[in-house]
């Protein structure tokens, strides 16, 4: 048998079907997101306000008062650390559908025949996707 009819080597060359991007699926998922910042944003006020206070007490505490200030910083701050690290995943996780998003309308234009329009966004820094 050839080296061209093994399964292995057939396998290794086979073309790749381009998975076809759910536009609607991710655009559903953007806006549940921005639903959701307004009510994020509500949970960390009051902590970073209770944040800025405890620093105000820190910064005139004297010895022993510190200590306990400090560990209640600590606590408040690990808080905010879990909230912020979730928004961030999520506004990481959105901005790359973002993306799959305007490169799919690229690709779709192209295939339109929309060249000159795929031409002047392919210029523009913000179609560069380099955010």
């Amino acid at each position: 048998m050839a080296l061209y009819e093994k399964k292995w080597w057939q396998a290794l060359f086979k073309k790749k079907e381009e998975k076809q991007e759910d536009v609607i699926h991710d655009v559903q998922a953007i806006l549940e997101f921005l639903k959701d910042i307004p009510e994020e944003s509500r949970s960390l006020i009051p902590l970073f306000k209770q944040l800025e206070d405890l620093e105000k007490e820190r910064q005139v505490a004297s010895g022993h008062l510190t200590k306990i200030n400090l560990e209640t910083q600590s606590g408040v701050l690990e808080k905010i650390l879990a909230r912020y690290e979730a928004l961030q995943n999520d506004a990481d996780i959105n901005g790359i559908r973002v993306k799959r998003i305007a490169l799919d309308f690229l690709k779709k234009a192209k295939k339109a025949g929309l060249k000159d329009l795929v031409a002047e966004k392919e210029q523009s820094s913000r179609w560069r996707l380099g955010w």
